[in-house]
């Protein structure tokens, strides 16, 4: 018996129901589930994790989140005599394994260090004092996090002085006129500056 127009019409209307339910299943089978895809859930400027959102890294899924204000408008920084190096990192990732290795070595009180790495704050207690670069950055974004004054904000990079004694901490002006037209300036260990916490995601 010869199929007519109408049967081979169903069974082409069959096979194809067919191919669209295998691929959408195959899909559904594949696709991640949607919690886990976060680089689009944040942007900097926005509030996360217990802060704002100043830096993401390249993978778009982590980056750095600062406080929304300052920790303290004068703590210094310690260990002032150092002939060996403490903290001396500059590059963004630092800021941590900085501050950790002021807090072991440093046995002044209320460093500025300490007070960041004290904090407790949104339901989060990993906060640390910024490298040199990390600052800059914050710097950069300071607009979008925002509650900063026109003053030095001390990183957690030390740098030494002509005789080579680790006498100087880095700082960032982030006044509207830096002196010497410079943000980034050694400045004092035992000199307080204002502190602002950040932390990694």
């Amino acid at each position: 018996m010869i199929p007519t127009s109408k049967t081979i019409f169903k069974s082409f209307l069959y096979i194809f129901i067919m191919i669209v339910v295998y691929a959408c299943s195959k899909d559904s089978e594949n696709k991640e589930p949607e919690e886990t895809i976060i680089n689009n859930c944040f942007k900097i400027g926005d509030e996360f994790q217990g802060g704002i959102v100043f830096y993401i890294d390249a993978t778009n899924e982590h980056g750095l989140i600062a406080a929304a204000e300052d920790q303290s408008n004068g703590a210094i920084w310690g260990c002032a005599e150092s002939t060996e190096p403490i903290a001396n990192q500059r590059d963004i990732g630092f800021g941590n394994a900085n501050t950790n290795a002021i807090v072991n070595n440093c046995t002044e009180a209320n460093t500025a260090a300490k007070i960041c790495s004290e904090l407790s704050l949104n339901g989060y207690d990993d906060w640390f004092l910024p490298t040199t670069h990390e600052l800059e950055l914050l710097y950069h974004y300071k607009n979008l996090v925002g509650g900063f004054s026109n003053t030095n904000y001390s990183s957690s990079t030390e740098t030494k002085n002509n005789d080579g004694i680790y006498k100087y901490v880095f700082s960032i002006d982030f006044g509207s006129n830096p002196a010497n037209a410079d943000r980034q300036q050694p400045i004092d260990k035992t000199n307080p500056l204002h502190v602002r916490a950040i932390r990694k995601f």
